[in-house]
């Protein structure tokens, strides 16, 4: 019962028609603007301080050095007079916790990017140096993770991965107090102590073993299987990316300035993630290990804040019922009756139906405005980021939930359900269109004659990155040659390829689409179409004749590598680490000792003269063809230019313990 009460709360705040914002009170009717000038405001802020960590009250405004802010900005200019503000206002202090859904530090935050944006290259640097000096470098970081997206000699090369610059949003909490534990003994190691805290000394370095959260609770058979998937350091710090390429502050005609099918991509990405989340859950699946019903339940992150607070444990009761839930439920009848009646009223009254050709890019519009909206945003991260202990949505918030970080946020099963009910809304139009006709896309010009595969195995490999910046303002750690570092199990795979024989009557450029779906029949993988998911696409030069084409995701321009920060590895690496690319590690789903049986779905269509792979604007195609929707297949058609293909993928399990002991669904 609660299961269903909660998925049907979430689904009320998930789309408004409209922002429906909440008035920021008047500066005259706050408690700060009544007793800012009398001693009972003194009195408070010496209070406060000892109980907000990172509070530091107005007389200590001093350590930003004004002075050289005026020098370095336009005075005139709107960015650096709000910037200013908050300064004073010490929402922008070092030690205070970052959340990006917090008000003033948005606007903080956002300021500093508007100001990179525009200011001339001289000076670009200078800006960012002394915001690094004057900053919360957890603002500066967003903000400067962010102008590299727009600004091409903004390098982002020069930012570390979010796992590397903040390890503690990423390691168990426990790893991070061991390392503070030892250095706090001045790197001083006890075998004995050491053998039972899994910590180990080779050389000059310090490995501690992490598992993933809840590692030391009963399995209650809902999502801790694959917790090594959820909670991998390579996928969370994509999806900061995906957050930094869509920020829900950001409006609709910013994004469609930049790409005009942004709002299609930011649908597709979070269709693709359910997909391989899904596929993840095969192995379960076949083993009746788990099962498809969604699980609500208290939730701890096993996260620590830079401050030394926990991330906070979401309980599973229920919050008392609210005129903001009573508001949402209204806004989620209104918007299944626009999808139901086929029409959106826009702000200005304008009418527009929905239709195959825009549906999804309406919807997600639709969505980001209202779902991603500012109030709306704030409303969903407290209600279900804090769950039933709840936290005043319009205050700091020391510790903020796993919810309010978009680096931590997909370790949060809860959320995997929120994307599942967004995309019922997708699911729920398209069904009322008549599926499409994919006869068109079919033709005897291009024929697969012959395929092979490699025999394809997954396995948990070990993973060692560096704690280093955990100790960042520390000096004796400056001077020490004891390097921390944190070792996991990760799912990672043998190199593999595909090899393609296909045969051509054409002399033209062809795009290839790869996917990974279930095992399913030729029939069963087209109902199945929301199951799979996209390895690559990609433009061949066909010739007449016999043509071989080969992949292999090392060669993909599609993926990001994080191997060159993986200190357990001794060989010379490149650094191809990109965050805002799909980890190469994770594009396959855990095999099974004797085989996970899925399929490979290959088509070779013609390409468009304007196709570029790379650019999904002047990609004509829908994002996910020919998977996006529901087709009408010819069981009688003779088209050889697509085939499904029984693959398997196995399981190589590592039983030696000799680096330590880890769950055992990580063998």
């Amino acid at each position: 019962m609660w299961q269903g009460y909660i998925l049907k709360m979430f689904l009320w705040l998930f789309f408004l028609g409209q922002i429906l914002t909440v008035p920021v009170p008047s500066k005259s009717l706050e408690v700060s603007g009544l007793l800012g000038e009398g001693e009972l405001f003194k009195n408070m802020e010496q209070s406060l301080k000892f109980i907000v960590p990172g509070f530091l009250n107005s007389e200590s405004q001093n350590y930003y050095n004004n002075l050289r802010l005026v020098e370095l900005f336009d005075q005139e200019d709107e960015n650096f007079k709000i910037l200013l503000k908050h300064i004073e206002d010490g929402h922008a202090m070092k030690g205070l916790t970052f959340n990006i859904y917090d008000d003033n530090m948005r606007e903080t935050t956002i300021a500093l990017f508007r100001i990179f944006q525009t200011v001339d290259k001289e000076n670009l640097y200078i800006i960012r140096d002394w915001a690094r000096d004057n900053i919360n470098k957890d603002m500066l970081d967003y903000a400067w993770r962010l102008i590299s997206l727009y600004r091409i000699d903004a390098y982002s090369k020069e930012n570390d991965p979010p796992f590397i610059s903040k390890p503690n949003y990423y390691i168990n909490s426990e790893a991070i107090i061991k390392a503070f534990q030892l250095k706090s003994k001045t790197d001083k190691f006890d075998s004995e102590d050491a053998k039972i805290n899994q910590i180990y000394k080779e050389n000059d370095n310090i490995i501690i073993n992490a598992n993933y959260s809840s590692w030391n609770l009963i399995n209650d058979g809902c999502d801790g299987d694959v917790d090594y998937f959820r909670e991998d350091i390579g996928l969370n710090s994509y999806y900061y990316g995906v957050h930094l390429k869509f920020p829900f502050w950001m409006s609709n005609d910013e994004l469609s300035a930049v790409d005009t099918r942004y709002a299609e991509q930011y649908y597709y990405i979070h269709q693709q993630l359910l997909a391989r989340y899904s596929l993840e859950k095969e192995h379960l699946r076949v083993r009746n290990m788990s099962s498809d019903s969604n699980c609500f339940r208290d939730y701890n992150p096993y996260l620590l804040h830079d401050n030394g607070l926990p991330f906070p444990t979401r309980s599973s009761i229920l919050p008392q019922w609210s005129d903001e839930q009573a508001r949402i439920k209204a806004i989620d009848i209104a918007i299944r009756e626009c999808i139901s009646r086929g029409v959106i009223y826009m702000d200005n009254g304008t009418k527009i139906s929905l239709t195959e050709d825009n549906y999804i890019d309406l919807l997600a519009k639709l969505i980001r405005a209202n779902f991603d909206g500012v109030e709306t945003a704030k409303i969903v991260k407290s209600l279900f980021g804090y769950g039933g202990s709840g936290y005043p949505k319009d205050r700091y918030n020391p510790s903020p939930s796993v919810l309010h970080n978009p680096q931590t946020t997909l370790r949060d099963p809860l959320y995997w359900q929120m994307i599942q009910a967004l995309l019922k809304y997708f699911k729920e139009f398209s069904s009322t269109l008549s599926p499409f006709d994919f006869s068109k896309y079919e033709t005897d010009n291009i024929n697969i004659i012959d395929t092979s595969f490699d025999k394809i195995t997954t396995y948990f490999d070990y993973y060692q990155m560096s704690l280093m910046k955990l100790f960042y303002n520390d000096d004796n750690s400056k001077n020490s040659k004891i390097m921390y570092s944190a070792r996991q199990k990760r799912l990672k795979h043998t190199p593999f390829t595909f090899n393609f024989t296909i045969e051509s009557k054409i002399n033209d450029n062809a795009i290839i689409k790869l996917f990974l779906g279930p095992e399913c029949d030729r029939n069963e993988c087209w109902e199945q179409h929301s199951k799979f998911y996209e390895l690559d696409s990609f433009v061949f030069k066909l010739k007449k004749g016999l043509n071989v084409v080969s992949w292999n995701p090392e060669a993909s321009e599609r993926f990001s590598f994080d191997d060159y920060y993986n200190k357990n590895l001794v060989y010379a690496k490149k650094n191809k680490f990109n965050l805002f690319m799909f980890p190469e590690s994770l594009i396959l789903p855990k095999g099974l000792e004797e085989g996970l049986n899925m399929t490979l779905f290959t088509i070779v269509i013609p390409s468009y003269d304007s196709y570029n792979s790379s650019e999904s604007n002047l990609n004509p195609l829908p994002l996910g063809f020919p998977f996006h929707r529901q087709a009408i297949i010819d069981e009688k058609s003779k088209g050889s230019n697509y085939v499904f293909n029984k693959i398997s993928i196995y399981h190589q399990k590592i039983a030696s313990n000799y680096l330590g002991f880890y769950s055992t669904n990580l063998h």
